[in-house]
């Protein structure tokens, strides 16, 4: 009779068993993607130490149409937008030889800085990093985010979480005023689009990020 018992029981013991550590890995899962790291005192600090300025103000840039009647003094590079018109980035002397692709760089790691992308995080117990695909007028550079780390590399990457489509003059814009960035997306100038799942997404910290800037995941 001892024996039918534990017969009975072993099986309830080990689903038992079973059940628990789903239940704690499924939590550990949530609470991770929920309370990934926060690095935003981190970045803060930068800020106020100067470690992290607004390009425009650092590199004295402006944005003007090709034909403008008034070029300031310093070295001109000039874009091609989507549109088919041309403009011009006026930047002062005394920045180095920085090209275009420099620019927009600094310009896409401030953004970053702005939306606040180095709080998103791998999935949890993995090492597969958030991936966002991000377009200024024809120029293409994809932003990884690595424990906080913000890093830019041009051309496409595979498989992105998200893609963000935008132009130069809206860039300047959110550069002259952090709020601006709402309006860009509601107007439609700039553009978000989820790739992954909602699942990866939220599992990355996306979640915090899509409700601050579209209201509704």
């Amino acid at each position: 009779m001892n024996s039918e018992k534990k017969m009975v029981n072993l099986p309830l013991i080990v689903l038992l068993i079973f059940g628990v550590i789903t239940i704690v890995l499924a939590g550990s899962f949530t609470y991770f993607s929920i309370s990934g790291p926060d690095y935003s005192d981190t970045y803060s600090e930068k800020i106020e130490q100067g470690q992290i300025q607004n390009p425009i103000t650092k590199l004295n840039l402006s944005l003007k149409d090709i034909d403008s009647e008034v070029v300031e003094e310093g070295q001109i590079i000039i874009i091609d937008t989507e549109e088919g018109e041309r403009k011009i980035i006026i930047k002062s002397e005394d920045i180095g030889n920085l090209t275009l692709k420099d620019i927009q760089k600094e310009l896409i790691s401030y953004i970053s800085v702005i939306l606040e992308l180095y709080n998103l995080h791998d999935i949890p117990f993995s090492s597969i990093h958030p991936r966002i695909q991000m377009y200024i007028d024809n120029d293409a550079y994809y932003i990884e985010v690595i424990e906080g780390d913000i890093i830019i590399k041009e051309d496409i990457t595979q498989n992105p979480d998200i893609i963000i489509k935008t132009t130069h003059e809206e860039v300047f814009k959110v550069m002259e005023d952090n709020t601006y960035v709402e309006e860009s997306l509601n107007s439609g100038k700039t553009q978000i689009e989820l790739v992954a799942s909602k699942f990866i997404l939220f599992s990355k910290g996306y979640l915090t990020l899509y409700n601050k800037l579209i209201k509704e995941f």
